[in-house]
């Protein structure tokens, strides 16, 4: 015949130690939780892998490494690059800002271009298109092209300039939106023109 053992009941110090372990365990858990997501916080914060290549411009360099276009009031200048993301990490390019609308160089839009051997920046180049937030896969690049107007001249005395050397990029990684100055290859200067060129002055 079976022996049956009855077990007793736990005592009231093993339930007690019971609790503390399921509680340290759940500690443990949360603690390594939080180190992950501030560990993917910092990372985020931290990472920005956008570089530029393959740069061309409407106007030709004419100092070392400077593109100094003429001002002609109205008149428009154009460049292009190569936007790379240099890292693993996909993102969302969700804005490119290249001056502000009080500069000598004024911003009229942004275009882009998805052809593998994108390198125009003619206008009305039925391969550019208007600049809509798009994804950027690890080691992916997108042509992009500024389009600017010279205006503003009668905020800039006559001889001085501006240098324009960056861009700014908004863009979205995992679930963080941040901004980030990008270096262009080439420093883009305008010289305010004299005052016979510059009709708002009178």
């Amino acid at each position: 015949m079976p022996i049956m053992r009855r077990t007793g009941r736990p005592t009231p110090a093993t339930v007690l130690r019971s609790r503390w372990s399921e509680r340290l365990l759940g500690l443990v858990v949360y603690l390594l939780i939080l180190a992950v997501l501030g560990a993917l916080v910092i990372f985020a914060v931290r990472y920005q892998p956008l570089t530029i290549g393959n740069f061309a411009s409407s106007e030709p360099v004419r100092t070392g490494n400077m593109i100094h276009p003429v001002y002609t009031n109205g008149s428009t200048f154009s460049f292009g690059f190569m936007l790379i993301n240099d890292g693993p990490v996909p993102l969302n390019i969700q804005r490119i800002q290249f001056t502000g609308n009080e500069e000598l160089l004024a911003p009229v839009r942004v275009e882009t271009s998805e052809k593998r051997g994108a390198g125009s920046i003619a206008v009305g180049d039925p391969s550019l298109e208007k600049f809509l937030p798009f994804s950027l896969d690890g080691g992916g690049r997108r042509w992009i092209v500024i389009r600017t107007q010279f205006s503003n001249c009668d905020r800039y005395p006559a001889g001085t300039f501006t240098t324009f050397w960056r861009l700014k990029v908004t863009y979205r990684v995992l679930a963080f939106t941040k901004s980030a100055w990008i270096e262009l290859p080439r420093d883009i200067s305008v010289d305010s023109p004299p005052d016979f060129a510059c009709p708002s002055r009178s």
